[in-house]
């Protein structure tokens, strides 16, 4: 059996995220690689605003750009894709001139009135956002049936724990903690701006991250 065990750990490591191969669901792996798709795919949207102090920027990666770092890399004022590519980690950013104030989907829709939600308010609003086949996870997923109750579960289990209630801050702070560097200052100091597939769907298919028994533990403040 351990012999088993360890030949299946090989395989699912060496297997990229996106594939359909996941081990059977219990109590220990909540979520399949699918279920996890169907969340991102609800989530996500194709715009994030990141540095309102970058001024205009052709993003073409130009070696002479000033908002080039000294890493090589680049600041951004607003990332645009033609698909739902991130999961903003945010609750409102307003630039306060022509590139506009962005609410990400997520945050209005789940919390309409600002404050928190129960698990039911929370399950009917995720319903309601619908879904759009995301960037990053291969092949192709649809969403016939809706949202599955064990999808909506498991959600909610990784940013509320055992709690009865959720708010829009600590639904941040727990997506925040999904980040490959969840201690990273972002583009205004508020912590990781957005996440991607990789790091959204970590550990899905083998039961890591979102687990059911996995408590948050939120970060102060």
């Amino acid at each position: 059996a351990c012999v088993r065990v360890c030949v299946y750990m090989l395989l699912a490591a060496a297997i990229p995220l996106g594939l359909s191969l996941s081990p059977p669901a219990t109590s220990a792996s909540a979520l399949s690689t699918r279920d996890a798709c169907l969340l991102f795919g609800a989530l996500a949207e194709p715009l994030v605003h990141l540095d309102p102090e970058v001024g205009a920027c052709c993003h073409s990666a130009c070696s002479d750009c000033e908002w080039r770092l000294p890493d090589g890399g680049y600041r951004f004022d607003v990332l645009k894709a033609t698909k739902p590519k991130w999961v903003p980690c945010y609750l409102r950013r307003d630039f306060g001139d022509e590139r506009g104030c962005h609410e990400p989907r997520w945050a209005s829709a789940l919390f309409p009135g600002g404050g928190e939600v129960t698990r039911a308010q929370f399950g009917e609003a995720l319903a309601g956002l619908g879904f759009e086949m995301p960037m990053g996870p291969r092949g192709s997923v649809g969403a016939d049936g809706g949202m599955p109750e064990s999808a909506a579960d498991a959600l909610w289990a990784w940013l509320a724990g055992d709690g009865d209630a959720l708010t829009p801050e600590g639904a941040r702070t727990r997506l925040q903690a999904m980040a490959e560097d969840p201690q990273a200052e972002g583009a205004v100091g508020e912590g990781p701006d957005h996440l991607v597939w990789k790091e959204f769907a970590k550990d899905a298919a083998r039961g890591g991250r979102w687990s059911r028994r996995t408590s948050p533990r939120h970060r102060a403040g």
